[in-house]
């Protein structure tokens, strides 16, 4: 699933004590010019006064303008919701964890970039959403959005869809566990991922052929499903576990592809023993994949040391930044310094990114240069 952002600008107390700065200094230019004409002042002090307040007024207007305004950003992956301030850091949470969400507003005041623990990011005029987390306790946000804008229509489209789904699936979980149907392997996987019928035991040829099929499908959404993180440079930063091979799950998964591409052929190979050891060798590398998945997306950066991952954090939070800019030379610099990272990274051992990520980032940040690039 692509990632979608929202973005929501708001006026930041610098624009707000700029304009009311302003507004101050015309009063008093206009004050000022009562005042001097009933005192008889002369005509070219009475414009030299009130030519500064006003110089004063625009200057400090301008001032204020030119200023960045702050935004609230909103970002839905395929399992992660990250949400907070662009001035300030972005907290990320597991999509399975959303609890209920809501759209209400629009707001009377602006409560995003204000002291407080940073949850509530409402901004006058703007109609918000209240999303509570399941993660150690309930976390509540609430997040202006521009409800008008496609890519805020496209996430809260997600948030509901999730919400009330993970309820209808934890009810399913509990009325299973009491009744005392649930067993562990229902708890690990779906039925997508339980064992079929085997090729050996089909009754036909023709059957065979069908299960033989059915094999190079699910071994193609394996590779698929695995080519999603290789290819996806966010992906490596939040989880580099899935494609390091030092990690064990991860070298399971390989030599269990290994074999299932060893077996593989073109066309149905005619011989049901060769065709049987193939199914059961693509059932062997989805159970790989789904424990090196699994693990990955469990453990993070977490086994790395330290330091690596904090270079890894703050990797992710530059392609992060990147992604939500608008700015091809803002990308750019980006981009640029998130490959940089993770060159270093690779260099000194301390990460080990497979080749087509690298190359990837690489990418991004070519064409982010030429997009800023001026046409002839």
């Amino acid at each position: 699933m692509v990632s979608v952002t929202c973005r929501t600008e708001y006026l930041t107390n610098r624009h707000h004590r700029a304009a009311s700065a302003a507004w101050l200094s015309m009063l008093l230019g206009l004050f000022a010019l009562v005042i001097l004409n009933i005192a008889n002042v002369s005509g070219i002090v009475t414009a030299t006064v009130v030519a500064a307040l006003i110089a004063v007024s625009l200057g400090v207007a301008a001032f204020g303008r030119l200023g960045d305004r702050g935004a609230v950003l909103l970002t839905v992956d395929d399992d992660t919701v990250y949400v907070g301030d662009e001035d300030h850091q972005l907290a990320g949470y597991p999509l399975t964890s959303l609890v209920s969400v809501s759209l209400g507003g629009p707001a009377d005041t602006t409560t995003a970039g204000s002291s407080g623990d940073g949850r509530d990011l409402r901004v006058r005029g703007a109609k918000h959403l209240t999303m509570v987390f399941d993660v150690d306790g309930k976390d509540t946000w609430k997040v202006a959005v521009i409800d008008s804008d496609p890519a805020a229509a496209e996430v809260i489209g997600r948030l509901r869809k999730q919400a009330p789904e993970r309820v209808a699936s934890k009810q399913r979980t509990e009325k299973k566990r009491e009744s005392g149907k649930a067993t562990s392997g229902e708890q690990e996987f779906d039925q997508k991922d339980t064992p079929g019928p085997r090729i050996a035991d089909a009754g036909t040829d023709e059957a065979a052929e069908r299960l033989w099929e059915e094999a190079t499908r699910r071994h193609d959404k394996v590779l698929s499903d695995y080519a999603a993180y290789e290819l996806d440079p966010a992906a490596l930063l939040r989880y580099p576990a899935i494609t390091d091979v030092t990690v064990e799950t991860t070298q399971n998964f390989h030599l269990a592809l290994d074999d299932a591409t060893a077996l593989r052929t073109d066309r149905y190979p005619g011989s049901r023993s060769r065709a049987d050891a193939y199914q059961q060798s693509v059932a062997a590398l989805r159970r790989a994949w789904i424990a090196c998945e699994a693990y990955g997306k469990k453990v993070g950066s977490g086994y790395l040391e330290p330091g690596d991952q904090e270079d890894l954090d703050t990797a992710l939070k530059l392609y992060r930044h990147a992604a939500s800019s608008t700015t091809p030379a803002e990308q750019a610099t980006y981009y640029g310094r998130v490959r940089d990272i993770v060159t270093s990274m690779a260099d000194r051992g301390g990460l080990r990114p497979p080749e087509a990520a690298v190359e990837e980032l690489k990418a991004v940040t070519r064409r982010a240069i030429e997009a800023g690039e001026p046409t002839h």
